[in-house]
């Protein structure tokens, strides 16, 4: 019996996380991606090879965040041919790839926040992309307000949207990991107005973010419209040489709460379990990284530590540790 092609196991291992919950749509394009080069190189190959696998990852060097995501999903690839009995699928070595640096990250002002909405609220209707206008301000005010993941903007269904007692559920994200995210009165009013007016234009919609086909808009294609906004906003920041995508909401959120926190007095070590779970951490670890990317917060420990140093004694170098 002949063994099954390569693009078929792939499909069946796509299937598997499907049907274990998990979207899988990034991990299908680089498994796509992996296919189309290593069938051209190689009509015949079953499993994936050393030989494939290492050339189609040179692709990615320049590439540092694109390099570790398509190393861990061929890995994770190779380990479920394996468990099935495909012993010559090859194993890409644990630490092969090392975690990419993330960008310094950047810091919007409320000014600046201002002027990107505006930019978004005036987009204007397009028969060719059947309600874009209505999507993209309200897609944009939810990463915003609450901080989400991008993609858990993106595949938010419909039925999991709960207007009416102040709430959302975010499913599977990052994983089989789910969450309830409860919204302030005037997001509510806000979703609510959208809400009627996108309905009308899809009736009987699944997603609640639609594109124009009712399917979750691409990462690609809300960056693209993030950039758009915020380049028609700033045209002077576009060769300035600072990254800057959607993803910066979520690191925004971290920062005006944490500053709040430390205006109105309250105790941010307190503060961080409710923030660990409303972000989706399954470790306060998690969410203690953004410390060190919020600048100003270094500065308020650091004049309130100042009180209670005095109490504290000093250590003659000579005293044991």
């Amino acid at each position: 019996m002949l063994n099954p092609s390569l693009n078929t196991l792939a499909d069946q291992f796509v299937a598997y996380k499907k049907q274990n919950g998990s979207v899988y749509q990034t991990g299908a394009y680089y498994l796509e991606k992996y296919i189309q080069f290593a069938t051209e190189a190689n009509p015949g190959i079953t499993v994936p090879d050393r030989k494939s696998v290492e050339a189609f990852l040179e692709k990615y060097e320049d590439a540092p965040g694109s390099l570790y995501n398509a190393a861990a999903f061929l890995r994770e690839f190779s380990r479920y041919l394996i468990a099935r009995g495909y012993l010559d699928a090859y194993l890409i070595p644990t630490g092969r790839n090392r975690l990419p640096t993330p960008a310094p990250p950047y810091f919007f002002t409320e000014e600046e926040i201002s002027a990107f909405f505006r930019e978004c609220d005036n987009v204007r209707d397009d028969p060719h992309y059947k309600g874009r206008h209505l999507v993209l301000p309200a897609m944009f005010r939810l990463l915003y307000c609450c901080g989400l993941r991008c993609k858990e903007v993106r595949i938010l269904a419909r039925k999991d949207v709960h207007l009416d007692k102040g709430y959302f559920d975010v499913l599977q994200s990052k994983g089989p990991k789910s969450r309830r995210i409860y919204i302030s009165g005037d997001l509510i009013g806000y979703l609510d107005d959208y809400d009627r007016h996108i309905s009308c234009l899809f009736p009987e919609r699944r997603m609640f973010f639609p594109n124009r086909a009712d399917k979750p808009y691409s990462a690609a294609m809300l960056e693209k419209n993030f950039l758009r906004f915020w380049y028609s906003a700033f045209p002077e920041k576009k060769d300035s040489g600072v990254s800057i995508r959607a993803y910066v909401f979520r690191h925004h959120f971290v920062y005006a709460n944490m500053n709040r926190w430390l205006r109105d007095g309250k105790d941010v070590n307190a503060m961080l379990p409710y923030l660990m779970r409303y972000m989706g951490h399954t470790d306060v670890k998690n969410t203690l990284y953004y410390f060190h990317l919020v600048p100003d917060i270094y500065g308020e420990i650091t004049a309130r530590s100042k009180y209670s140093e005095r109490l504290i004694p000093e250590v003659d170098d000579n005293e044991g540790n």
